[in-house]
């Protein structure tokens, strides 16, 4: 049980004046719950004085009891011809909890509009109108407040037991990481490439320091042209096969019980031109000096420079590094705060995670960039997951 996340919680809805929060985002269950819902319709109560309820499907109850740290367990039928209506056996759990405690504030996750799958990440389910609805007739419209601010700024710093989380994530990370090394060749297609990387991350991953899920999305540019446009948010994995001195770029998060990494390595297959290794050099010393400027009290903006001043010394501009240099993440595979940024003015603090992935991409040439995640301890950083960075050899 992570008794420190739980005592955060309580003493930031105290200065809030929040009596309660409802959580149905898996993200925001695990946070404060310790377990991680299978198909996104479980409900935590989660009170600031008394012990939590949680409110699951019948189907998950299993998982949910191994995991859960002290919430108080309860089930409605679900996914079989015997369910009933789920949302009024939920509500009718939330209202006898709630019966005698006065709340006039209860928190609920009103603004989120990015948000984390639960394990059944094909199909994910999310707070809308029904929800609201049923929240109204538990507690009151006049009750209902959005804790989003709050539950996002608890989320911004990790406790000593996440960054572990996040650690055994990245680890596992890795593995795909190293998959996608051995596997970059001549004639070898980017949708091969992310097959292996996912098969490495989901075989090797599960039980890896006790992870019972692991999963991996990965996303593999190959060549000048998928790779000149790689500072999308996304990458196109194709049947394009790589040609002698073609970069394979591999886009990676990685998922274990509901804690995320998220790297990115460039690789060759062949033998590398002289123009490709400059530019592999250019990232990886902005990468370098990025992370030995990230501690306690320096700001995103210092971080993003360090990066930033490494690259436009080599002569390209914000039109070759168009993207963060780096973003927060943990329970969700992006994260808003800290953003490192031309500009930022948030201090780190210790416990915030955060990557590090300045790029460079170029029409005509192709596109590089190097990821990894960090964590900001007490006088410095610590690079999770630490894998090696190498564009062949």
């Amino acid at each position: 049980m992570d008794n420190e996340r739980l005592s955060r919680a309580r003493a930031a809805m105290a200065a809030a004046g929040i009596d309660a929060l409802v959580c149905r985002l898996p993200e925001n269950v695990l946070l404060l719950s310790g377990h991680w819902p299978l198909n996104g319709l479980s409900f935590l109560l989660f009170p600031r004085d008394g012990s939590p309820l949680i409110i699951v499907p019948h189907c998950d109850e299993i998982e949910a009891r191994d995991e859960l740290w002290e919430a108080e367990c309860r089930t409605f039928v679900h996914g079989v011809l015997t369910a009933g209506d789920a949302y009024a056996e939920i509500g009718s759990h939330l209202k006898a909890a709630s019966a005698g405690k006065r709340w006039t504030r209860v928190g609920i996750e009103a603004s989120f509009e990015s948000v984390a799958p639960p394990w059944n990440a094909a199909e994910i389910a999310i707070p809308a109108s029904a929800t609201r609805a049923m929240l109204e007739r538990a507690f009151g419209a006049d009750a209902l407040v959005d804790a989003t601010a709050l539950l996002m700024d608890l989320r911004s710093r990790k406790t000593p037991g996440e960054v572990a989380k996040l650690r055994a994530a990245n680890e596992i990370a890795a593995f795909g990481l190293a998959a996608f090394t051995e596997n970059v060749d001549i004639g070898v297609t980017g949708v091969e490439l992310a097959a292996a990387v996912e098969s490495e991350v989901m075989v090797r991953g599960t039980g890896y320091k006790g992870t019972r899920r692991a999963r991996a999305f990965a996303q593999v540019a190959t060549g000048r042209q998928e790779t000149s446009v790689a500072y999308r948010p996304m990458e196109i994995s194709t049947n394009r096969k790589l040609g002698n001195g073609e970069t394979a770029l591999l886009e990676l998060a990685v998922v274990a019980d509901g804690f995320w990494a998220d790297r990115t390595r460039p690789r060759v297959a062949g033998v590398a031109s002289s123009r490709t290794r400059e530019l592999f050099d250019v990232v990886l010393r902005a990468q370098d000096a990025a992370i030995r400027t990230v501690a306690p009290g320096a700001s995103t903006g210092e971080v993003d420079r360090a990066a930033r001043s490494v690259i436009n010394d080599a002569g390209f501009t914000a039109k070759e590094f168009l993207h963060v240099t780096g973003h927060s993440l943990g329970l969700r595979y992006h994260e808003p705060v800290p953003l490192i940024v031309p500009g930022g003015t948030t201090e780190l603090e210790e416990g915030m995670v955060h990557t590090v992935e300045p790029g460079v991409y170029i029409a005509g040439t192709g596109g590089m960039r190097i990821e990894d995640n960090v964590a900001v301890t007490a006088d410095g950083a610590e690079v999770l997951g630490p894998a090696p960075r190498a564009l062949d050899g």
